[in-house]
């Protein structure tokens, strides 16, 4: 591994979260407080915006080495600030790999420098990188519904599919951690199924997720079912704040659907 002096070397992904499987890569996050190029001779490289990410084996297990600056962490806390002034709170439009590495710092386990990683995780706001990711997944749930309904087979049966996975993952955003892609949608919305009063699609996400196999007259009207309870749920004090607020201005987009949001 390159780490130099300065650098932040910690446990990240599934191995620091507990949510580790037998096929899971050992996860290591490097934060270097400046741009720089690191790598180790032999790994591959997997170059993203924020840096260098590398595989590698150590016996039997897959090794990730990834190396990101600090700033990276600034800019994706500065696209999810609130907008000052009368109007909206900005949706910042957060991807996998915004969300990745805010999920990542925020949960990983300090191997060096941990007095730094503190004062980094004290700047980070990840409430309100759950919040924004879980508007973004509403809206787009309630726009991939909207196509189920002017599109036909199959491309209505892939839609229903990706607004179903979108639902769920707005719903882990709002009362659980930073998730993002279809890996932990099972064992996490098990997990959120336990919690009193939770919206009903935790417990029946094996069905959310496969309502594409369900008739279009009745997946539709069971998807939004479930929209608007949670819609409504977003209010619950568990979730993280200031989720309807970001959702006002798509409001009258979803005039079509006929329900309360």
């Amino acid at each position: 591994m390159d780490d130099r002096p300065g650098d932040v070397v910690m446990l990240a992904g599934s191995y620091a979260t507990g949510e580790a499987n037998p096929t899971s890569d050992l996860d290591i996050l490097v934060l270097m407080p400046g741009p720089g190029t690191r790598g180790v001779p032999g790994t591959t490289n997997h170059p993203s915006i924020f840096g260098d990410s590398f595989d590698g084996m150590a016996g039997d297990l897959m090794v990730n080495i990834e190396y990101v600056s600090e700033e990276a962490i600034a800019l994706v806390q500065q696209a999810v600030r609130p907008a000052t002034g009368d109007g909206p709170p900005d949706l910042a439009n957060l991807q996998g790999l915004e969300l990745r590495l805010i999920q990542r710092v925020s949960t990983g386990w300090p191997l060096s420098n941990a007095d730094r990683l503190d004062e980094i995780k004290k700047g980070i706001d990840a409430d309100l990188v759950r919040a924004s990711a879980a508007a973004l997944s509403f809206v787009d749930t309630m726009s991939l519904l909207a196509d189920t309904t002017v599109l036909g087979s199959p491309a209505r049966e892939l839609m229903c599919r990706g607004a179903a996975e979108a639902l769920l993952t707005s719903g882990l955003n709002a009362f659980g951690r930073i998730t993002y892609g279809t890996k932990h949608l099972l064992s996490r919305s098990a997990a959120a199924a336990r919690l009193p009063g939770a919206p009903a699609l935790f417990a029946q996400c094996d069905k959310v997720l496969f309502a594409d196999r369900l008739p279009q007259e009745e997946a539709l009207p069971w998807l939004l079912d479930l929209t608007e309870e949670l819609f409504r749920a977003f209010a619950d004090e568990r979730c993280a704040p200031g989720i309807q607020a970001l959702l006002e201005p798509f409001r009258p987009q979803w005039a079509w659907s006929g329900r309360a949001f």
